[in-house]
C-alpha cells in the first residue's frame, strides 16, 4: 500500500464552495476525494497509508498532523461528510429506534467504550438506524477543523449502494465483502433487500476465507451462481483472494460509480480500494 496524490487540471481553489469533500479515516489510512457538484466529477483525491496501525489513543493526534497539514482541507465546501471506519455497529429498525435509547441499545449488544460517545445514521434503502461509537477525541478534533460536516460509519454507504444497485439491477442474491485490516464487513442482498450483515474480526488469509465461505454454506448459497463482490483491502490477504476464486465461480471487484466522472489520473487508482469513499458523495 502507498501514499497516493491526485489533482485534476480543473481544480480551482477559489470555487471550493461549489466543492464536495468526502473523508475515510482508519487505524491503518486517511483518505479524502473532492468532486465538483455542478459537473458531479471528482477533481482530486489523497491517501496516506500507515506503516502501522495507529492504536486508539494515537488515533486522534495522528489525524490531527493530517487535518493540520493538508492545505486543500482548509478550504470551505458546499458540503463534508466525514467516515470512520470501525468493526463495530448495530442495526435497529427505523419503527423500533428511539435516540434517548441508542447507549441502552449498545449496552444489550455488547458494550460502550468509556472513551466513545454512540452515534446514529438513518439507513433510508433499508428503513433502518445503524448506531456506532467515535471516540469522544476524535470528533472533537473534526469539529475544530471541518465545518457543517456529517459523520457517517463507513457501513451506511456499502449497505445504501448495494442495496440501491439491487433493486436498479434485480439481480439475485449477492454477497459482499469489504476488507479492512484486521476485520471484514459481510453484506448479503437479494433483490433489493438486506438479508445478512455484520463484521468479522480477521487475522489471516484463512480467517477471511472461513467466514465469506460460512456464510455461503448457512444461507445454501449456490456457489456457481450467488456472486460474490470484494472492496477495501483485498491485497492484504493475497492468499485469500486466491482461494476465493478457486471456489467462487461469479467474482467482481467494486468499481467507482458510474452516476459520476473522474478526471482522467483517477484511473491509476486501484477502485475497489476506494470505492466506499466515492460513493459517501451520495449520503446524506
Amino acid at each position: 500500500m502507498q501514499n497516493l496524490s491526485i489533482i485534476d487540471d480543473t481544480f480551482d481553489p477559489t470555487i471550493t464552495s461549489t466543492y464536495h469533500l468526502s473523508l475515510q479515516f482508519s487505524p491503518r489510512n486517511f483518505c479524502f476525494a473532492i468532486m465538483d457538484t455542478i459537473r458531479m466529477r471528482y477533481i482530486a483525491f489523497k491517501n496516506f497509508w500507515f506503516e502501522t496501525e495507529l492504536a486508539p489513543e494515537q488515533q486522534a493526534e495522528r489525524l490531527r498532523g493530517l487535518l493540520q497539514n493538508e492545505g486543500y482541507l482548509a478550504k470551505n465546501y458546499k458540503s463534508v461528510n466525514f467516515m470512520i471506519d470501525s468493526p463495530g455497529s448495530l442495526l435497529i429498525p427505523a419503527p423500533l429506534f428511539q435516540p434517548d435509547e441508542a447507549e441502552t441499545y449498545y449496552l444489550h449488544a455488547g458494550g460502550v467504550d468509556s472513551q466513545s460517545m454512540i452515534l446514529n445514521h438513518k439507513i433510508p434503502a433499508i428503513d433502518a438506524f445503524l448506531l456506532f461509537q467515535v471516540r469522544m477525541d476524535i470528533h472533537e478534533l473534526i469539529k475544530g477543523y471541518l465545518s457543517e460536516f456529517k459523520i457517517f460509519h463507513q457501513a451506511v454507504p456499502q449497505i445504501e449502494d448495494a442495496v440501491v444497485e439491487s433493486k436498479n439491477k434485480a439481480i439475485p442474491a449477492a454477497l459482499y465483502a469489504e476488507v479492512h485490516s484486521g476485520f471484514t464487513d459481510l453484506y448479503l442482498v437479494n433483490a433489493g433487500s438486506l438479508m445478512f450483515y455484520n463484521s468479522f474480526t480477521i487475522r489471516n488469509d484463512q480467517d477471511l476465507t472461513y467466514y465469506i465461505l460460512y456464510l455461503y454454506d448457512q444461507f445454501g448459497l449456490p456457489q456457481e451462481e450467488t456472486p460474490l463482490f470484494l472492496s477495501g483491502f483485498i491485497e492484504l490477504y493475497p492468499a485469500a483472494n486466491e482461494t476465493l476464486m478457486k471456489f467462487i465461480k461469479k467474482f467482481g471487484r467494486l468499481e467507482f460509480n458510474k452516476s459520476y466522472s473522474y478526471g482522467s489520473a483517477f484511473n491509476t487508482l486501484i477502485q475497489h480500494q476506494f470505492a466506499n469513499l466515492i460513493n459517501l458523495a451520495r449520503c446524506e
